[in-house]
């Protein structure tokens, strides 16, 4: 069995023990970005990938997917994780720039701009830069929006990031078992507050980001299809069907 894993810090806590466990099973790990995992997984590169929503969505209609509800990654609320920056401070946004403009993460703070603030954004040109900043939160650099925060107030579930997705036609049994073995069993979230100045009257922001399948994860995995597919990223809406369930 060959898996596909992303390079991502964010999902280390689910991906403790990989190496091991697969190396006892005999199963080869591919490394790759969050979104190319889906589609090393769409090609049937790889028979299983830790995926995002994009990732899984794109199947629909073309492969039969499971998603495993075991350990995965969630964004619940204020997290610090991924955001949107203003340069010239927020006048006439019309277009962004990302370090990773095709990743779910940086598709998830444009549906929420467009969603909160009707604000439709558009690639920059080439070599130019955009009216707003789209990406993941490096050098301590707190972003002005904060896409974990934004999706709970909009959708009022965690924002799934990464999640375990298998083809049905993979021939190993008991993958649930092997993603289990794979995370460290003690963390079933991190929990994040937002560091404010000392002399600040305002309460800092809280959030959690979540390693586990909750039915509250599967709601704001619904929530995102359904607006992946209003915006026209996907073609149909792909039904939740869970491994072992459906």
């Amino acid at each position: 069995m060959t898996i596909a894993i992303p390079t991502r810090e964010l999902a280390e806590p689910i991906l403790t023990n990989i190496r091991e466990v697969c190396a006892q099973r005999g199963w080869e790990i591919r490394s790759a970005t969050l979104d190319q995992c889906g589609k090393l997984l769409l090609n049937n590169s790889v028979e299983m990938a830790l995926t995002s929503p994009l990732g899984y969505g794109l199947g629909v209609g073309k492969v039969d997917y499971r998603i495993v509800p075991g350990p995965c990654v969630a964004l619940q609320d204020y997290t610090n994780a991924f955001g949107i920056w203003f340069p010239d401070g927020g006048r006439g946004l019309a277009t962004y720039s990302s370090p990773e403009p095709g990743s779910f993460p940086t598709l998830a703070c444009r549906m929420v701009m467009a969603e909160k603030f009707d604000v439709v954004l558009t690639d920059a040109p080439d070599g130019a830069m955009g009216d707003c900043v789209i990406g993941p939160v490096t050098n301590g650099l707190a972003p002005a929006i904060d896409v974990g925060e934004e999706w709970f107030d909009l959708i009022e579930s965690p924002l799934p990031i990464a999640v375990w997705v298998v083809r049905v036609d993979a021939e190993e049994n008991n993958v649930d078992e092997a993603i289990a073995l794979f995370a460290d069993e003690r963390l079933l979230e991190h929990n994040v507050s937002e560091v404010v100045p000392p002399m600040s009257d305002r309460m800092p922001r809280e959030g959690k980001v979540l390693y586990r399948w909750t039915s509250d994860v599967e709601e704001g995995l619904d929530a995102a299809l359904h607006t992946m597919f209003y915006h026209q990223i996907l073609p149909e809406i792909p039904a939740i069907k869970l491994y072992g369930k459906d």
